[in-house]
């Protein structure tokens, strides 16, 4: 998928979830709830959603073909880069976006 392509899944996922806001940030497009960034489309053309909760992130680092979001060499703390397979699949990126949205005051 392009990224075009992955925005509007990300968006059709978020769809109908509380106060997203999109805005652009590190030089892609990014979505924000009550002011803390949650998820993103990486220019480089993956998927990026945040999971502040450690089970969360481990469950979610640990599915092939995820990966840590590391811009410019700078590995980041809490953010998956989504797996292929994921970004995909509606309903399965509608479940991880869910989970990353309703952490996202968290952390």
């Amino acid at each position: 998928m392009d990224v075009d392509e992955l925005k509007s899944a990300l968006k059709e996922a978020l769809d109908g979830l509380s106060g997203v806001r999109w805005k652009r940030m590190f030089g892609c497009d990014a979505a924000f709830r009550d002011g803390n960034i949650f998820a993103l489309v990486w220019k480089e053309g993956r998927l990026g959603l945040k999971f502040p909760q450690e089970q969360e992130f481990e469950a979610r680092i640990g599915v092939s073909g995820s990966d840590r979001w590391a811009p410019g060499g700078r590995q980041t703390k809490h953010w998956v880069l989504l797996p292929e397979s994921v970004a995909e699949d509606a309903a399965e990126l509608r479940a991880w976006a869910g989970v990353a949205h309703a952490s996202s005051t968290q952390g």
